[in-house]
């Protein structure tokens, strides 16, 4: 079927819970996500509750047509189909990671989607990198894992912040100048979960699982504002590697173009790939997006410092 308007699409929250189920199970389910149409096959009642939560207000479809990613959550055997105790993810029909408890569903599509979006979008240059937009900027805060990324991301998103993505900076180097392409939600564990809560109570999750390789991960819901403008990208203006440290004094400093790129390149999924290409696109990042090390041990302060770092940048 042909693409449709982001904005003319039906959402999941108005689709009833029967018609939402028999879609998946007929693998007629297709959702969309940014500029990316994922069809979703499975009958695992968790997975249907953990995108009710997160994906409420995405762009659905009901009756096939055109996807960008062929992606299932199903048992891992055929006893495990009656016992309902592992699933396992397929994309196109390969199962490329170990079976996971079932009440983990919705966590192992998001990270199985993410892993998808990593290894086989080559039109773009992707990087580890989250990705939020203010005044009309975008932001990339790039990091390992474990560096207070995520807990940042959720912190600046909740207080109005445009989210493109928890996880993948997009950079379509194909546009007059780099642009961001965006890709919510965003993945919290542990004690960041509880951190958000508290701070703002407002925030919706999808479901807990618990006893995973990282912990305890929960998704936090991205705004209505940043789904209903997933169609616009952003010309990134800062480069941020931020590192959460406890009790250090905040310290922002500059970072040079080349240790930038090279940092990049160590958070880049097709760097390789993409070869004289993903260079260029590199070298055009860094030379219009000036870089910079925030580390903190306080959010409000590390809020307080992005905000001036997009002052200066004005």
């Amino acid at each position: 079927g042909a693409r449709r308007s982001y904005h003319a699409m039906l959402r999941l929250v108005d689709v009833a819970d029967a018609d939402f189920a028999h879609s998946l199970r007929c693998g007629t389910f297709r959702l969309q996500v940014g500029g990316f149409s994922v069809r979703i096959d499975s009958d695992i009642a968790a997975l249907r509750t953990g995108l009710r939560q997160v994906y409420a207000h995405y762009p659905v479809s009901l009756s096939g047509g055109y996807y960008d990613f062929d992606i299932a959550i199903r048992p891992a055997s055929l006893l495990r189909r009656w016992l309902r105790q592992n699933v396992v993810f397929c994309l196109s029909g390969q199962a490329p990671f170990l079976p996971m408890a079932v009440d983990h569903a919705h966590a192992l599509f998001e990270w199985g989607l993410n892993w998808t979006m990593g290894s086989s979008v080559h039109q773009y240059l992707v990087l580890h990198s989250a990705v939020v937009e203010k005044q009309g900027k975008g932001i990339m805060l790039s990091a390992a894992s474990g560096s207070g990324k995520s807990t940042l991301t959720a912190e600046l998103v909740m207080r109005g912040w445009r989210l493109f993505s928890d996880e993948l900076a997009l950079i379509d180097g194909a546009a007059p100048h780099v642009q961001l392409v965006p890709f919510p939600p965003v993945s919290l564990k542990n004690q960041s979960i509880e951190l958000i809560r508290r701070r703002h109570p407002e925030a919706q999750f999808g479901p807990l699982a618990h006893a995973t390789q990282k912990g305890t991960i929960a998704h936090l819901r991205a705004p209505d504002e940043s789904i209903d403008r997933a169609a616009e990208t952003a010309q990134p203006s800062l480069i941020i590697f931020p590192k959460w440290t406890a009790g250090a004094p905040l310290r922002v400093q500059p970072v040079g173009a080349g240790q930038a790129a090279m940092r990049l390149i160590d958070q880049s999924f097709n760097y390789p790939v993409l070869g004289s290409l993903g260079f260029l696109q590199l070298a055009d990042l860094v030379q219009s997006a000036p870089a910079w090390e925030l580390e903190y041990s306080s959010l409000d302060d590390a809020v307080d410092a992005l905000d001036d770092l997009l002052a200066d940048d004005a």
